[in-house]
């Protein structure tokens, strides 16, 4: 889609468009203006972010100069602790960690989000407030490709997702590539998000030791964790022959089980099968059909 077809023209109130997308907004209309001037409550309209729990969806308000395409998607690069910290006033700063928290939800449940598109009006970063000339309610539904808990960059995409299996780190905003050390307060090991996927679509939502399914998550998608059967603290790699899927409850057996040096020796033994029964290839971008069953 062209981004041009996303710049707003009409100057629509927030609450109405708060509305449209399925969240109640009686109590605008809860302070001195009443029902008539419900749209201007400053509890509501100068808020960067809404939510509903019982839907379990957010709405975000974006701005129509800060998108970008990359790849054939719509995106939106977000860094809300920054922007709290940088913020000129009491109130952004809250609005802006508000936001933040509200896109650490929508990256660890996949709850939907839909986006108001605001253009015009915009004040420079000194300035306390800004106020849109414009604004849109996205028909699409947007979802958060990569949230980094480190940092806070955060990575908007329109569309839906289409991620169905996922790991412990699957919100993490980790590079592509061979495992690498980074130094902090203690070393931290990045994982290649190539391998991950690629193991978890070879073991299809089913634990790749019992075969127990993984568990569903909120938003539907098929929980099991990833794991380097050869750590990478002890040189291990970070390849899909070292790598495989288990269920939360043998994946800590697998840690600290009082079996734990036999234990790896057999979870490599069935990797290997696996590996063998669908010739994996070098960059773990094969296509998968049934669950693999040894």
């Amino acid at each position: 889609m062209d981004i041009e077809l996303l710049k707003p023209t009409d100057r629509l109130r927030v609450m109405d468009l708060v509305e449209a997308t399925g969240i109640d907004v009686s109590d605008w209309a809860k302070f001195k203006g009443g029902v008539e001037k419900a749209a201007s409550n400053p509890k509501y309209c100068y808020e960067w972010s809404y939510e509903d729990h019982s839907k379990k969806i957010i709405v975000l308000n974006l701005w129509y100069e800060n998108l970008s395409e990359k790849n054939g998607e719509i995106i939106q690069n977000l860094n809300l602790r920054d922007t709290a910290k940088n913020a000129a006033s009491s109130p952004q700063s809250r609005r802006a960690t508000k936001m933040d928290f509200s896109l650490q939800k929508a990256a660890r449940l996949n709850w939907p989000v839909r986006v108001i598109i605001c253009d015009g009006g915009r004040r420079d970063s000194n300035s306390t407030k800004s106020s849109a000339d414009r604004r849109l309610l996205d028909s699409e539904q947007w979802y958060v490709k990569s949230y980094s808990s480190d940092s806070g960059d955060c990575v908007l995409v329109r569309g839906t997702s289409t991620e169905f299996f996922i790991d412990q780190f699957s919100i993490e905003n980790i590079p592509i590539g061979e495992a690498k050390r980074k130094e902090a307060t203690t070393s931290v090991y990045e994982r290649s998000p190539q391998v991950r996927n690629y193991i978890l679509k070879r073991a299809g939502g089913f634990c790749e030791w019992c075969g127990q399914e993984g568990f569903k998550t909120l938003s539907g998608s098929v929980y099991l964790e990833t794991h380097h059967i050869q750590p990478l603290s002890e040189n291990g790699s970070d390849t899909v022959d070292n790598v495989v899927a288990l269920c939360p409850n043998h994946h800590r057996e697998a840690h600290f089980g009082e079996s734990a040096v036999q234990f790896r020796k057999e979870l490599a033994s069935r990797v290997e099968k696996l590996n063998k029964s669908i010739q994996p290839t070098a960059n773990a971008s094969a296509d998968f059909g049934a669950r693999l069953k040894i």
